[in-house]
């Protein structure tokens, strides 16, 4: 004969054996036969509540915390970072996911052994009907438990913890979303080759056409095009991005004029003189002017002249009033326009591939000054300083656009003919008229009443010129096809482009997480305090086993309840369903005292450190 110990006399009946090695008798075949010692060698069950459950408790408690904080860390250190990958980005949301799952186990599984604690608590101090009893041991597993009426009367504290346990999983759906993807906008400086503006001969030869022994006769078509776009619009050609989303400062020379009241130009040019023998003539700007201007009369309403003595200035003469140019109204417009060679600094901005312009200075350096064959006769021989092909053909495409003269015909109408040109030369090509252009909007062209007399179909919105004034407009157009040069790309520079691009990067929301996890965290806190209070009360450790059910069940009453149900299957007929057990000492337990579920007829309320075997 042995005894069991302690410990195991809680949980496993005592294996009797045959003090004198005899076949036991009547053993079933198969089986080990199980029977009573004598009651003076039975050791009572142990009272204690041991190092195991509250360990568990204290210990999912710390491990979530620890997973929590271990979730912060991890989706703190990717925010604000760039997503590298659609792979990188996977793994993030699948590791983020794997924290808030454990979280949510270790979580779930301190309340699960509270709220045991607290069934058992219940189960000593109350009387709950069989049905109830299932759901008490179903609830952790079922919320279809929460339907059973008499768990609602019997174990409200058990009913919240199970709530708790069920609500706990919602913060592994809440915080994987709080790392999220943004699309934001970087920037970095990279040295690009763009288009640029060089009156080298490879630049600007393209744009000639040749005769003779390979003078310039007169702008080629593909330049008379873009100036064409360039005047009828108003606007700069469009050009290509070296980046959909870029800006850069470009610098560069190029040609522009500089229009000045006729009475500012012979101050600024008085004393100067005429390299060309021919026109030793004329001894004064003044004396040019009159030349130019001499088939004027009161019907002109807009003349303008290249000047075959200058042969980089345009003359202006306009009888329109603008008051933004001259305060007297009755007093015509007269501007000298001369060609220079500018110094150029723009910014160049391109959002979506759209491009805005901004000039950020505009210097003119030195004037383009020289005589009609100088400038034809550029690609054959080695001109002085100042003379550049490209420059005396933009002066060409102006003075076609600018050379005619409006005025009334003797039947009333608006005529417009030829002034005069730089070479006979340039006659064959078609004269374009003003007032295709933007400038035939400036009020120094149409603000006269002359004009308005003709009861002519006008607009008197200044929308199209360009600074309001036909002086800044004329500037303005020039400095405009300049820049449209840069579309042709006939010349590159390197320059440091600031590229706009959109990029994916972390965006992580501590607020939520944080919160869903301290909620959590507190939740879960609570619970397991009043797990340790049911502990208490208890005096032992429960669980839900198959075991604690066979050891809590050893009472003949139960049996009788039980026949013709042992298979356990189906739902509870009311007759047993309605019985009220509680766990408690079983009344009429001979000498010793044992505790096992019954009815109010035969079990009383448990006293904590007796003997119960």
């Amino acid at each position: 004969m042995f005894r069991l110990n302690r410990n195991e006399a809680e949980n496993e009946p005592a294996l009797v054996q045959n003090p004198d090695h005899d076949t036991p008798s009547q053993k079933t075949p198969g089986t080990t036969a199980y029977a009573s010692p004598s009651r003076d060698e039975i050791a009572p069950a142990a009272w204690g509540i041991g190092w195991r459950v509250p360990t568990m408790m204290i210990g999912f408690l710390i491990a979530g915390a620890m997973f929590s904080m271990g979730h912060h860390l991890y989706y703190q250190s990717l925010d604000s970072t760039r997503v590298n990958s659609v792979n990188q980005q996977t793994w993030a949301i699948r590791i983020g996911t794997g924290f808030a799952f454990l979280i949510k186990s270790f979580l779930v599984s301190a309340v699960g052994i509270a709220a045991v604690q607290v069934m058992w608590a219940t189960l000593r101090r109350k009387f709950v009907k069989l049905r109830g009893i299932d759901g008490m041991f179903s609830i952790l597993s079922s919320p279809l438990a929460l339907l059973t009426p008499n768990l609602w009367v019997c174990a409200k504290t058990l009913i919240i913890l199970a709530i708790m346990s069920w609500l706990i999983p919602l913060t592994s759906v809440i915080t994987p979303a709080t790392l999220s993807i943004n699309l934001l906008t970087t920037t970095n400086v990279t040295q690009m080759r763009v288009p640029t503006v060089n009156f080298v001969n490879s630049f600007w030869l393209p744009w000639a056409t040749f005769e003779g022994a390979g003078f310039i006769a007169a702008p080629a078509a593909g330049i008379n095009r873009l100036f064409t776009a360039t005047y009828s619009s108003s606007e700069v050609v469009p050009f290509s991005a070296p980046s959909p989303n870029s800006s850069y400062t470009l610098d560069f020379w190029g040609p522009s004029y500089k229009c000045q009241r006729l009475s500012e130009a012979i101050v600024e040019m008085e004393g100067m003189t005429f390299t060309d023998s021919s026109l030793n003539n004329y001894s004064s700007l003044q004396k040019v002017w009159d030349h130019e201007t001499s088939k004027l009369n009161f019907t002109t309403l807009y003349s303008g002249a290249a000047s075959t003595v200058l042969n980089n200035t345009l003359f202006i003469y306009a009888t329109g009033a603008n008051p933004l140019w001259n305060d007297n109204a009755t007093q015509p417009t007269e501007l000298v326009c001369q060609l220079w060679n500018t110094s150029y600094v723009i910014d160049l901005n391109f959002t979506n591939g759209v491009r805005s312009l901004t000039p950020v200075s505009t210097k003119h350096v030195a004037p383009a000054n020289w005589n009609s064959r100088a400038g034809s006769y550029t690609p054959l021989e080695p001109q002085g300083p100042g003379v550049n092909g490209g420059f005396y053909l933009t002066h060409l495409l102006f003075s076609r656009i600018m050379q005619s003269t409006l005025y009334i015909s003797s039947v009333g109408t608006l005529e417009s003919v030829l002034t005069s040109s730089i070479s006979d030369d340039t006659l064959t090509f078609t004269q374009l008229s003003i007032m295709q252009s933007g400038l035939f909007a400036c009020p120094e062209l149409w603000n006269s009443s002359d004009y308005k007399m003709m009861l002519l179909g006008f607009d008197e919105s200044t929308t199209l010129c360009r600074n309001k004034t036909l002086a800044r407009a004329i500037e303005d157009l020039s400095h405009n096809f300049t820049y449209s040069l840069l579309s042709l790309n006939a010349a590159n520079t390197s320059v440091p482009v600031t590229v706009s691009s959109p990029q994916n990067f972390y965006a992580y929301d501590s607020k939520n997480l944080l919160a869903a996890y301290m909620t959590a965290l507190g939740v879960t806190i609570v619970c397991v305090i009043v797990g340790f209070f049911a502990l208490r009360e208890n005096g032992a450790a429960h669980n839900t086993s198959f075991s604690s059910m066979l050891m809590t069940t050893r009472n003949p009453e139960l049996d009788e309840l039980a026949k013709g149900h042992c298979l356990g299957a189906g739902e509870l007929p009311d007759k047993i369903g309605d019985v009220q057990l509680r766990f408690g000492e079983v009344e009429g337990s001979e000498q010793y005292k044992r505790a096992a579920f019954g009815t109010k007829e035969s079990v009383t309320p448990l006293s904590k450190g007796e003997d119960y075997y």
